[in-house]
């Protein structure tokens, strides 16, 4: 009695099973990589809210007088 047919399609399976989850990993990581670039660019485009513009670049009528009675 010939077993070998009966076992070779549990290796396949098991074989199949390993490489679809290589390419589910390797899929992973590369969309892991997407959105970290996305991130960082994202960051990067952000205008340092801190920095001030400068008086003299404003026009005369913005930026000299504040109204606190609103």
């Amino acid at each position: 009695m010939d077993i070998s047919g009966v076992m070779a399609p549990a290796a396949s399976q098991v074989t199949r099973q390993k490489v679809g989850d290589a390419v589910g990993i390797a899929v992973l990581n590369k969309a892991m990589d997407v959105e970290a670039q996305a991130a960082s660019e994202l960051i990067n485009s952000v205008v340092n809210q801190t920095q001030e513009i400068p008086t003299e670049k404003l026009p005369p009528n913005l930026g000299r007088n504040i109204d606190v009675t609103a």
